[in-house]
Order: C-alpha cells, then sequence, then structure tokens
C-alpha cells in the first residue's frame, strides 16, 4: 500500500488502460484526449488543459517558460523543497525573482502580497505553491492571496502539482492564470503526464516563444489540442489511464473528493497528536493531502517495520531526512486504509489502540457504487 505523497496506487482498471499501445493520430485517440481535457477543465474551472508526456516538473516548467520571459520580475513564495525548485526554474528562465520564504509555522497573510510590492517596483508575476509535500504544508487561503494579486494586476501561476484533484482550487473563478499538475497525485492515475490549465485570460497570455525548447511551449501544444491531439507522440497508454481516472473522480464528484481528502488528513493528524507525534505545519497551513511529523519511534524503523507490512510512507526531505515521516494522502485513500496504517503505527510506536475503518468520519470512506468502479 503506497501512502507516499505520489505516485499513488491506483484502481485495477486505471492500471490495465496504461498498459494500451495505441495510434496517436487516431479519431478513438482524440476522443481521449477532448474528454481528458474537458474533464480536467471542470475540476479546474479553466478554459484549456494541456497534456504533455511527463511530469509535474514538465508542468511547472512548461508553464514558467511559456508565461514569463528573461528579465521579468517577478515574486515567488516557496515553504519548502518544490518550491526551492520552483524558484530555481524561474531563475533558470532568467527572471528577476524575488523570494517570499516561509518556514512549516508560518503561512503566506493577505496584504503581505501588496507590502511587498511596495518594495519592489515593476513586478508583473507572482508563482504560488499550493501544497508543499516536503514538509505537508499548504496555502489554504489561496483564494484570498489571488484576489490580493488580481488587485495589483499581477499575472498568476500556481504550482498545484499536489493539489489539483484533491484541494479546491478554481482557474477562472478565482482569477489564476495557469494551474500546472500531474497525473499521479490528486487525480490518482498512473505517473506519465504534466497537465497545465489555463484560464481564459491566462490563455491569451501564452505567446509564441522562440527562446525556449519547442516541447515546452504551450503556444504550440495548444494549436495542437484544438485538434484534440498533441504535438508528439505522446504516451497513448498514460492519457488512457488517466482518462479511466477521471471516470471514477467524476463518479465521486470533485467536492467529495475534496471533503474526503480533508477528513482523512484531520482525523491522521488528531491522531498523531494524541500518540505524541510532532506535527509539521499548524492549522493556518497544514496540508490535506500530506501528514508530517516527527515520530518518537526513529525514523528508519518506523519505515522499516511499515514496509515489512507493506505499507510505505516516506522520510523526510533534506536535512529532515532523519527527523519526519511525510503520510500520503493522495488519490484513492479512504477509511480502510487509513485505519490499516494507524494500527500498524500504534503497534510499531507502543500504543495499545485499534482501529476499524468504522471508527473514522463518514466522509473518508467511499460509498458502494465507487468502490465498485475503483476495483472493477
Amino acid at each position: 500500500m503506497l501512502l507516499i505523497p505520489g505516485p499513488v496506487d491506483v484502481p485495477e482498471v486505471v492500471l490495465r488502460e496504461s498498459a494500451y499501445v495505441q495510434n496517436h493520430r487516431s479519431e478513438e485517440f482524440r476522443n481521449i484526449v477532448r474528454s481528458c481535457q474537458n474533464r480536467l477543465n471542470e475540476i479546474a474551472d479553466a478554459s484549456h488543459s494541456v497534456i504533455t508526456t511527463g511530469s509535474g516538473t514538465t508542468a511547472v516548467e512548461s508553464m514558467i517558460y511559456s508565461m514569463t520571459s528573461p528579465g521579468e520580475k517577478v515574486i515567488a513564495v516557496s515553504f519548502g523543497e518544490f518550491g526551492d525548485r520552483l524558484v530555481d526554474s524561474l531563475r533558470r528562465r532568467g527572471t528577476d525573482t524575488t523570494v517570499i520564504k516561509k518556514s512549516t509555522r508560518e503561512s503566506l497573510k493577505k496584504g503581505e502580497i501588496t507590502d511587498i510590492l511596495g518594495r519592489h517596483k515593476g513586478v508583473s508575476t507572482i508563482c504560488l505553491i499550493h501544497n508543499e509535500t516536503g514538509n505537508g504544508t499548504a496555502i489554504r487561503n489561496l483564494k484570498e492571496l489571488v484576489e490580493e494579486a488580481n488587485s495589483h494586476g499581477l499575472k498568476v501561476l500556481v504550482d498545484s502539482v499536489s493539489g489539483l484533484g484533491a484541494l479546491e482550487i478554481k482557474a477562472n473563478s478565482w482569477g489564476i492564470d495557469a494551474i500546472a499538475t500531474c497525473s499521479q497525485k490528486g487525480l490518482a492515475s498512473v505517473p506519465g503526464l504534466g497537465i497545465v490549465s489555463l484560464s481564459e485570460r491566462g490563455r491569451k497570455l501564452v505567446k509564441a516563444s522562440h527562446d525556449i525548447p519547442v516541447y515546452l511551449d504551450l503556444d504550440v501544444s495548444l494549436k495542437f489540442l484544438a485538434k484534440n491531439e498533441t504535438p508528439y507522440t505522446p504516451s497513448t497508454g498514460s492519457f488512457r489511464a488517466l482518462n479511466a481516472a477521471l471516470n471514477i473522480l467524476e463518479k465521486e464528484g470533485i467536492e467529495t473528493r475534496w471533503k474526503r481528502h480533508h477528513a482523512s488528513a484531520s482525523f491522521v493528524r488528531k491522531i498523531m497528536m494524541e500518540f505524541g507525534q510532532q506535527l509539521y505545519g499548524n492549522e493556518e497551513n497544514f496540508s490535506d493531502t500530506v501528514v508530517a511529523f516527527k515520530p518518537t519511534v526513529p525514523v528508519a524503523t518506523v519505515v522499516k517495520e511499515l514496509a515489512f507490512r507493506d505499507i510505505i510512507v516516506s522520510k523526510g526531505m533534506g536535512h529532515l531526512a532523519d527527523e519526519m515521516i511525510r503520510v500520503g494522502l493522495l488519490g484513492i485513500v479512504d477509511n480502510t486504509k487509513i485505519a490499516r496504517f494507524l494500527n500498524a503505527f500504534s503497534e510499531i510506536a507502543g500504543f495499545d489502540r485499534t482501529f476499524e475503518p468504522e471508527d473514522l468520519p463518514a466522509e473518508t470512506s467511499m460509498y458502494k457504487g465507487l468502490l465498485e468502479a475503483v476495483n472493477q
């Protein structure tokens, strides 16, 4: 059982579709592209969703290279490892980037964007990390911050690689120009696809570029997307798997999935606190997709003993590798899987508690019809 920040366990129907090889210029495949794009647009409240064979990093760099220019003044907000990677991509692009660096105990509050703009003139773009799997934090007031950025006329680019599908985010309604994500996290499909969802305004900000790799050029991809095609040979199986995963998400309902992730993360954090584990983050910035904590048992022991029970979690990253456990709750994680993890951790850490799936909040479960779709 994978309980890591991605990739996630996927239903059998999704796994089967991932092995399918077909003509990527066929009408059958165009229908797959059309179906994926239409439903991604609904999930992200977007107008266009470019799907590229690659990873979340492919999507982030495609967004950055296609929607910023060398010398452009940019604000970037980092809460950890993946925020730092976003900053690195911006600087490789040649932008003049000012970084707002936050710790796991901090959040970005309303007014901070206005304040930094008062000290840094000429800024045209802000880049935000929606969810930081490196330490289990997230921007929970994203809508409010986007409204503030919009009031100053900023272009808004959001890395929601580990957010979209699991956390609420809306491009058109909130005023986000582009959202970068991937197939193997909140959407609960196999690895292999990077996705950039654009608002109507964001589409107009994508210009033809001659100074970036053609593979990352959203303008090129959008021209092919109008024909329900990709510019280059895609991973056809990954597209088909995504389509199957989106079928399941549609059955569950996006708002129900948001609630399931929130209820699951909240319950796991509650039990970890009752067990006396030290959580990373706080009520203002907790992630709903990853619970990060410092265990009272050595990290290496927890990871090894859980793996012995066929439960895979992640250690921390960098200097936190020997201090942090990260439990991923992305995708198709429900009360049954959470109870199994909690029982295993309770045993390993020496706590005399057991959990049944029925002990968890109702929002953490999946109804029978959905389970049948997942297990078919």
